[in-house]
């Protein structure tokens, strides 16, 4: 599959409510491509646990679809591949795995290129019988929700992030070292709403997102979506000339994203503003003054920025 043709099915498996994969049929190994946050969640396998490993790998080990190579030898019944299931650390045992659905996906000369599998059924057991009676694009809110996890871009929403700037702030105030927190704006949303719409709104809010994780090289840095237009980042140990660099790195990485955006005011594409707060905890303190400084900071710059348009 062509590098392009790899983004454009990643951004739709993306878009996709309900957890689904795309396997690479061209591979022996039947490597995984790509993972949607849906999946993720289901499963409890971080993407970077399943992308690049061989099915097998990642499988209940009852079935497989087939290869590109052993396509042309199989009866057209055997290559339908009605389902299979995925490992999920959610579920004991093979037999209770989240259950699959494939689809054979083929190049402009009929050969197959790769395989997309959808999420068909997830055993109710593991939810307390709630996924028996829940649609699939239900199911993966209800996981997102009970995971702490925003239901639109699958980062942490704000209760999960204050939970977590909590943890960290009575560590950091242990060791007396720095952290920092970046709020970070999308500029103009209410107007791009309007002129899109609220599936636009919400393709572009995971774009940002995706954008943001990008962005963050330690695995302890911590993203999340704090409202409607604003994420907010936790960068530990990092002093505020390194939350800044990483705020730019984040709004450079949204400006490349050139997602157009007829009403905004600097450019015709959706940027960012950002404010970021540090501070060594001290454990009498409430780590939500950080979010606050933050947040006033993102105003000011905000109204300087506003100034300057209007002079």
């Amino acid at each position: 599959m062509r590098k392009n043709e790899l983004q454009i099915s990643a951004q739709i498996i993306d878009l996709n409510p309900v957890g689904a994969l795309l396997l690479d049929a061209r591979k022996p190994e039947l490597e995984v491509i790509c993972v949607n946050q849906a999946l993720v969640e289901l499963t409890g396998f971080s993407a970077a646990e399943m992308i690049g490993q061989p099915w097998r790998h990642v499988s209940a080990g009852d079935c497989a679809p087939a290869t590109e190579a052993l396509q042309g030898a199989l009866s057209s019944a055997q290559q339908k591949m009605p389902a299979s299931r995925i490992l999920s650390r959610h579920h004991q045992g093979a037999n209770e795995g989240v259950q699959l659905k494939f689809t054979p996906l083929y190049d402009a000369k009929g050969k197959l290129n790769a395989w997309y599998a959808v999420i068909a059924e997830v055993p109710a057991g593991g939810a307390s019988g709630l996924y028996a009676t829940l649609g699939l694009g239900e199911q993966s809110v209800v996981t997102r929700k009970r995971a702490g996890r925003d239901t639109v871009t699958g980062l942490l929403d704000r209760e999960g992030f204050l939970a977590a700037l909590r943890r960290e702030w009575l560590q950091s105030a242990l060791e007396q070292r720095e952290i920092s927190t970046v709020i970070i704006r999308v500029d103009c949303f209410s107007d791009y709403l309007d002129v899109f719409g609220e599936h636009a709104g919400e393709a572009c809010l995971r774009k940002i997102a995706h954008a943001m994780a990008g962005s963050l090289r330690r695995s302890a840095d911590i993203s999340a979506r704090l409202c409607d237009d604003s994420f907010v980042v936790l960068l530990a140990d990092t002093n505020a000339l390194g939350a800044e660099l990483v705020a730019g790195r984040i709004a450079e990485r949204v400006r490349r994203l050139a997602v157009h955006h007829p009403r905004a005011r600097l450019t015709r594409f959706v940027t960012v503003s950002f404010g970021v707060a540090c501070a060594v905890p001290d454990w009498q303190d409430s780590p939500e003054l950080m979010l606050d400084e933050a947040q006033g900071k993102l105003v000011s710059s905000n109204r300087r920025r506003g100034s300057a348009l209007s002079a």
